[in-house]
């Protein structure tokens, strides 16, 4: 706990931060308003779906009352980690669940109900093998799928927790969304972006001249499984005319940020000079979307939004990568890897002020009116929620492994000592939800 004189150290250094960012502010001639504009210009890997004039729209939530409803019902998307489970023979182990949250009537509540399980081990030595052991054989409920991998014997390193725990998340909450997909009829949300992190970015390394990454060299057909579940959902959620959308509600990324500069730079815009103040894409849009009007304007409380954007690569150290586009462990039934990128706005839910960046692939945001009836569906459940979409919370709910079972599980090895660091034993560890 804060002394109070530690505290009032705090106090007197982040009163002089105000001081100086209220001068900045006064100083300040370019809003991100102003600089978001400079997106319809040339450069960078980011542009812009219509040739309209990239604003900001405020709305009033009332209004969105009055708009047609394009889906009556939502699905979400989610999972839950033990996280890393250590042992004192060298065993790591992480387990993962994943779920379905459903939202509006629907006759498939039953999907609800399904789990997608995933147990994935690794010990450090040749001689342990799990080859024998298959989900199918084991006494679990019929709603439930099992599935169990071992991460395969490697040189050492520090990211072995990190592969583990990941592998295991991300194929649970690929393969649950892959399996019922073709049985949704309404759009899907995914808790995060459309192909998860860190895999997509395991991929992104192969794709370039950086190289494989650790776990690309020992368990390459594993990312190339994930990614696929992941493509494949989307393919199938297509052929029914039915969207996948990812809500990223977090994040470092500062991919649109770097491309609004060049374009600026490109430009050669008097009244703006990169580099620009801010340092990512979520610091840019939660200025630009910000607006008073929403807790103390007149016409009740106030949604806003930006238009469409469109990623065509990726930056990977400096080198432009196209996702899919030379990696040999996904099939696309499309063919051309534009159809998969990532079309992206973002949004600033009433009253709470929390942005979002909502995604969808490019072979639906490709049709102007497909594209306009995604960004209405996502604004008419963050306008409700003012937070996520209410199937994501569904299904967050659903498969979240608490503290107390991710302990019991642990327990249940017992051929070796479990191994936990101090700040977990004092609760410093959160592992309720992923």
């Amino acid at each position: 706990m804060t002394g109070m004189e530690t505290y009032s150290a705090f106090e007197a250094m982040f009163d002089e931060l105000d001081s100086a960012v209220g001068e900045f502010a006064d100083q300040q001639t370019t809003t991100a308003a102003d600089a978001i504009a400079a997106f319809t210009h040339d450069g960078g890997n980011v542009r812009t779906l219509s040739d309209e004039e990239f604003a900001v729209t405020h709305e009033p939530t009332s209004e969105l009352d009055e708009w047609d409803e394009p889906w009556p019902v939502t699905y979400g998307v989610d999972g839950s980690t033990t996280r890393s489970l250590r042992f004192d023979n060298g065993l790591i182990a992480g387990a993962s669940a994943a779920k379905l949250g459903v939202s509006g009537e629907s006759d498939n509540t039953d999907l609800a109900r399904r789990t997608t399980t995933t147990l994935v081990a690794h010990l450090n030595d040749e001689n342990f093998s799990l080859s024998s052991v298959r989900g199918a054989d084991l006494d679990i409920p019929d709603n439930v799928s099992a599935h169990i991998f071992q991460l395969p014997s490697s040189d050492r390193t520090s990211r072995i927790e990190e592969y583990v725990v990941d592998a295991s998340r991300t194929y649970a909450e690929g393969k649950h969304a892959c399996d019922l997909a073709s049985e949704l009829d309404g759009p899907l949300f995914v808790d995060g972006p459309l192909y998860p992190n860190p895999v997509f970015s395991w991929m992104l390394f192969e794709q370039s001249k950086m190289g494989n990454r650790h776990i690309n060299k020992v368990w390459p057909e594993m990312i190339a499984d994930i990614l696929q579940n992941y493509v494949s959902t989307i393919e199938t959620m297509y052929e029914n005319d039915l969207p996948v959308v990812g809500i990223v509600k977090t994040g470092r990324s500062s991919v649109a940020l770097t491309a609004l500069e060049e374009k600026i730079r490109n430009a050669d815009l008097d009244e703006m000079e990169p580099p620009l103040p801010w340092t990512s894409d979520i610091q840019l849009f939660s200025n630009a979307l910000h607006t008073e009007d929403d807790l103390y304007g007149d016409r009740g409380h106030i949604i806003s939004y930006t238009p469409w954007l469109f990623q065509t690569s990726q930056n990977v150290q400096g080198e432009s990568v196209v996702p899919f586009g030379t990696f040999d462990g996904v099939s696309l039934q499309y063919g051309d890897p534009q159809e998969y990128q990532r079309a992206f706005f973002y949004a600033r839910c009433p009253r709470s002020g929390t942005v979002m960046r909502v995604e969808t692939p490019y072979v639906f945001a490709r049709n102007d009116r497909v594209r306009k009836r995604i960004q209405r569906k996502a604004l008419v459940e963050l306008a409700q929620q003012q937070n996520e979409p209410r199937a994501i919370t569904f299904a967050d709910e659903n498969a979240r492994i608490t503290r107390n079972d991710r302990k019991n599980l642990r327990d249940l090895i017992q051929s070796a000592a479990a191994v936990e660091d101090r700040n977990e034993q004092r609760g410093h560890d959160r592992f309720e939800s992923e």
